[in-house]
């Protein structure tokens, strides 16, 4: 991804500041900052106040959270969760899915095609000649991580969405009634 000068700017800027873990009692030259990063007083200035309102912030409002990025309704939204609910701090990747039943079964059929009759072939949502390939299309637009392109001009299920059809087929054959899981480092719910 290509990164703005300034964001790659305030990159440097936070990798300078981390330097403060080993050495809490030094000081840091503001003005030498300005010449690496070649900023004017001014706009170093300006980075540093968006860096101590963000210390502030996560001071107070954040003490007891982590921020995460969730996807809902074929949309990222920022949310927070408590600490004491977190494995993994590090990654803040929408690793929660919500999925409706309808999209369910829709994942279900085409994980099964996809391993079994098409025996791993991709399929092309250019032409919607064919009922699944329109319900591949539609998934695809709600849920886009469940699908990968190998350029070839054909759609896959992703590693995600057949592990996930493997977890719904199975809970489908016990008959048993899921409404979350975890695959991979996923929380998956179903609503």
């Amino acid at each position: 991804m290509a990164q703005s000068v300034i964001i790659k700017q305030l990159y440097k800027v936070i990798s300078s500041l981390e330097k403060f873990q080993t050495r809490k009692n030094s000081m840091f030259s503001l003005e030498k900052l300005a010449a690496y990063l070649q900023l004017s007083v001014g706009e170093l200035n300006e980075i540093l106040e968006l860096v101590f309102r963000f210390q502030m912030l996560f001071n107070s409002t954040f003490e007891d959270y982590f921020l995460f990025k969730k996807w809902k309704n074929n949309k990222n939204y920022l949310v927070l969760k408590p600490k004491s609910d977190v494995k993994n701090p590090i990654t803040n990747e929408p690793k929660e899915i919500e999925i409706d039943q309808g999209q369910v079964r829709i994942l279900n059929d085409i994980v099964y095609y996809f391993l079994h009759v098409k025996i791993g072939k991709g399929f092309n949502i250019k032409q919607n000649s064919t009922e699944l390939s329109k319900k591949v299309k539609e998934l695809k637009r709600f849920h886009p991580y469940f699908f990968e392109y190998r350029g070839n001009g054909l759609i896959y299920p992703s590693k995600l969405a057949v592990d996930t059809g493997k977890v719904i087929s199975f809970y489908n054959k016990s008959k048993k009634l899921i409404t979350q899981f975890e695959v991979e480092d996923y929380l998956i719910q179903i609503t």
